[in-house]
């Protein structure tokens, strides 16, 4: 049973930091901060395609392989 009350849980927002590249090796607290963001960010592209697939499989669904696009 779900409640009427319930909220979406605010995003986390982190801080940019310096990219792997752009890091002194021997800082190992700015390295482990760019290997997160890296991370996080790579996983943000993964989920990005999976919602534009699976909203081309919808539209290939309902309307047809002619007549879907990707915006």
């Amino acid at each position: 049973m779900a409640t009427s009350n319930w909220e979406y849980p605010e995003h986390q927002q982190f801080e940019r930091v310096p990219t792997l590249d752009q890091v002194d090796p021997k800082d190992h607290k700015a390295v482990y901060a760019a290997r997160q963001q890296k991370i996080r960010d790579d996983w943000v592209k993964v989920m990005e395609a999976r919602i534009i697939r699976e909203k081309l499989d919808e539209c290939y669904r309902t309307e047809g392989v002619n007549h879907c696009k990707r915006r």
